[in-house]
């Protein structure tokens, strides 16, 4: 395991210097190469999997007592803000789906604080164990396996699904009357490398439990087929479905002009603001441009700062 880990970590400081990114894909497209790294997340994603389950069941029985049978996880990472906005667009704008946040912060201060929100928001609250994935698009796909497999399995839902943490409705939704007759609702990604694989967006994706509780769902990525996180239900669950199984909520540009700070956001199916990248994209992570598009968001969606809880973005 630990051998693994350091070759993954060597991977990582040869990607980083540019002469050698040539090597390094074409290694990575060399099959003992990947057949190892296959096995090194595989590793990794099981050790995971097996941490924390009994407090996976209780808090699993703390959302059965809600007596909801419909539920959206969004995973939160490292900033409070938007989880600030995430559960007052929540309150304000969804109905049919419960709200859950599971926190897979590396920040323990930002774990503290992103806790508080949601219980002065009244939002059921869970914290992963330490994810030692070190890769943002294989450690939120280990971290939705864990969710499927130690919460939704156990909990049994009508309807369940995944929502990025920076992915705030906008107008009223709901999204159990758009899935009325449906197995799966979300955005739907064409694969880069497969010309008939696609994947649903792991930041927008809902699905019918009774259809998916046989299978084992895995929510990791699966680059060489040029699928991002969530691209490894294509053969699991994707493949089989009929053209009237998937709602496909479409993805639009919304380009803004913030104080003369142009950037490209999106919006899904026309009710969802996603402003992306908000944990690691260079422009999000400044501070200007973090209080600028918070501000936005509050003062053109969320009724003007008066519920904000978050001051300093």
């Amino acid at each position: 395991m630990g051998a693994c880990i350091r070759f993954g970590a060597m991977a990582k400081f040869v990607m980083s210097w540019k002469p050698a990114k040539g090597l390094v894909d074409l290694l990575n497209h060399n099959w003992p190469v990947r057949k190892a790294k296959a096995f090194r997340n595989a590793l990794i994603e099981r050790d995971f999997r097996g941490r924390g389950v009994p407090e996976g069941l209780k808090f699993t029985e703390e959302l059965l007592q809600t007596g909801s049978r419909r539920f959206c996880f969004v995973i939160a990472f490292n900033t409070p803000w938007v989880i600030d906005a995430l559960t007052r667009a929540w309150q304000l704008y969804s109905s049919g789906m419960t709200l859950v946040v599971i926190d897979n912060s590396s920040d323990r201060s930002a774990r503290v604080r992103i806790a508080d929100i949601c219980r002065a928001r009244k939002t059921a609250y869970f914290g992963l164990p330490r994810n030692r994935e070190s890769h943002p698009n294989r450690s939120h796909g280990i971290s939705m396996n864990w969710i499927f497999h130690n919460i939704v399995r156990p909990l049994r839902p009508e309807l369940f699904g995944f929502l990025d943490h920076d992915c705030f409705p906008t107008v009223p939704v709901d999204i159990a009357a758009t899935m009325e007759g449906k197995i799966v609702h979300g955005s739907k990604r064409p694969a880069q490398a497969d010309p008939e694989a696609w994947f649903m967006w792991a930041g927008f994706c809902f699905f019918r439990f009774s259809a998916v509780q046989g299978l084992d769902l895995d929510f990791t990525p699966r680059f060489v087929s040029g699928m991002d996180t969530g691209g490894g239900n294509w053969s699991l669950l994707y493949r089989g479905l009929g053209e009237n199984d998937v709602s496909d909520a479409q993805k639009t540009a919304a380009d803004l002009d913030v104080d003369g700070m142009e950037a490209d956001h999106r919006m899904l199916g026309g009710a969802f603001f996603h402003v992306g990248g908000a944990s690691h994209r260079k422009l999000v992570m400044t501070p200007q441009y973090r209080r600028l598009i918070s501000d936005y968001v509050w003062e053109t969606h969320l009724g003007g700062g008066e519920s904000r809880l978050v001051k300093d973005p």
